[in-house]
């Protein structure tokens, strides 16, 4: 019994370290995720303002 009970602190505290380096990674992804959507929102807004700067010859061309 006596060794079952030197453990129980460790086997706790490893634990409540699993649960918090589990909620370290699910903000480092959630972090990572929303930084890499607002790149690329700001990737396509740029490319839609080059798109709209360029001079047109009155024509429509869908390809560009």
């Amino acid at each position: 019994m006596s060794s079952t009970m030197f453990f129980l602190p460790f086997l706790i505290g490893f634990i409540y370290l699993a649960i918090f380096a589990g909620v370290l990674y699910l903000i480092h992804t959630w972090v990572t995720k929303f930084v890499r959507l607002k790149q690329e929102y700001n990737d396509l807004l740029r490319e839609i303002i080059r798109k709209m700067d360029r001079p047109t010859d009155g024509t429509f061309n869908r390809n560009e």
